[in-house]
């Protein structure tokens, strides 16, 4: 199966390099919170784990240091993002973890193997997201949960003071990544995404990360320049709006007294041996459709 994604790593900023930088503070900004929602969703330490979408892995040694007994399989698309997990994890953590380059739509794993699954800001970049749940609840056995975590763009960052042109960039990210068959507004879709994928029990979190906890400066390495760089290349936005943009930016951080939050949304759910086969609705007993912000790819 050929996977058409709205993210690729050589595609969409302009050094990979940086790219694989931001996405480690990315989920360093995060990680003190998602770590205590993936216990919440079930994870717990000696599980046989399944990691899609583990990009260059930085998640994947996180949890591998925190539960010192779990063994993961880290599945990608991308198999330069694969091979800088290998280079980073393989020696380190010999015989707890595997690689393979595949699709969280067509795995080819076999059915009922894992305890628990982890998919971290993945089912946004997807034209269809609920294949990619179907398929992860077919890999679960019985009784076992999965996590999902995803961005919703309306909600993203968010400041004091507060810097209004945000929304002009964030509006250009989605318009972008929704042309390319993403959903960057899929955040507050996720529990009917995953009841229409065949998962029960769903439940529903908000992760947050707050600058007066952990610093601003971690906020600065997960953003980067490199996408709204792009963006301004692809004609999705001005480059007198990004000017106009980078300037409210230096003047909300040059307050004292300045705040930075940012949001990702974690939705839970477990495959029951009784869950619908065809998993297509969102248990209202309609089916899933996608909300206005996302387009399908053609």
């Amino acid at each position: 199966m050929t996977t058409q994604v709205s993210y690729k790593v050589t595609t969409i900023a302009t050094n990979v390099d940086k790219e694989i930088d931001r996405l480690r503070a990315q989920v360093d900004l995060f990680w003190d919170s998602e770590v205590r929602h993936y216990a919440g969703s079930g994870l717990r330490d000696g599980m046989n784990v399944v990691e899609l979408g583990c990009g260059p892995g930085f998640t994947t040694g996180k949890l591998l240091e925190t539960y010192p007994g779990i063994t993961i399989t880290a599945v990608d698309l991308d198999p330069l993002l694969l091979d800088v997990a290998r280079d980073r994890l393989a020696e380190r953590y010999d015989g707890r973890i595997s690689f393979r380059v595949g699709s969280i739509e067509d795995t080819e794993l076999p059915a009922d193997t894992f305890d628990f699954a982890l998919t971290r800001l993945v089912l946004e970049h997807l034209p269809d997201p609920v294949v990619a749940v179907r398929e992860v609840a077919r890999i679960l056995r019985p009784g076992a949960r999965a996590a999902f975590v995803d961005n919703d763009f309306e909600m993203h960052i968010m400041t004091s003071p507060p810097v209004d042109s945000l929304g002009e960039l964030y509006e250009a990210y989605c318009a972008a990544r929704v042309a390319e068959g993403g959903n960057p507004r899929i955040g507050r879709e996720l529990p009917m995404v995953l009841a229409a994928g065949g998962l029960s029990r769903v439940g529903f979190e908000v992760l947050s990360a707050h600058s007066a906890i952990i610093g601003t400066e971690i906020f600065l390495g997960s953003e980067g320049v490199g996408i709204p760089t792009k963006l301004v290349r692809d004609g999705f936005l001005s480059s007198k709006a990004l000017a106009r943009i980078s300037v409210s930016w230096r003047d909300m951080m040059a307050d004292p007294n300045h705040s930075i939050l940012r949001q990702l949304y974690l939705a839970s759910g477990e495959k029951t041996t009784t869950h619908q086969e065809n998993g297509d609705t969102d248990g209202s007993g309609k089916p899933y459709q996608a909300g206005p912000g996302h387009r399908p790819a053609q």
